[in-house]
C-alpha cells in the first residue's frame, strides 16, 4: 500500500511539473527541471551499472567474490523492484 501511494505521488508530481511546461512564463524552468532530473537519474544509474560490471569482470578473473557495499545493495533493490521479485529470495 505504501509503495502505491509513493508511486501515485511521484506520478502527480510529474504531471504538476508538466503542467508548468504548458504555461509560458514557467516553461523554460519546468523544462530545465525535468531535463536535469532525467540526466541526474541516467548518470547515477550509469555509474552504478558500470561499477557493477567492472567489479563483476574483475571477480571472474580472480575467481573471488567481492564484498558487498552500499552500491551493490542499491542495484539489487532496484532489480527486485523492477522485476517485482521477493525482498530476500532463497
Amino acid at each position: 500500500m505504501k509503495g502505491t501511494i509513493g508511486a501515485w505521488a511521484l506520478f502527480l508530481l510529474c504531471l504538476f511539473l508538466l503542467s508548468f511546461a504548458a504555461t509560458t512564463p514557467y516553461s523554460k524552468t519546468a523544462d530545465l527541471a525535468l531535463i536535469s532530473l532525467r540526466l541526474a537519474l541516467v548518470t547515477v544509474l550509469s555509474i552504478l551499472v558500470v561499477r557493477e560490471r567492472w567489479r563483476h569482470g574483475n571477480a571472474q578473473r580472480r575467481d573471488a567474490h567481492p564484498g558487498l557495499d552500499a552500491g551493490d545493495s542499491i542495484l539489487q533493490r532496484f532489480r527486485r523492484w523492477y522485476y517485482d521479485a521477493e525482498d530476500h529470495p532463497n
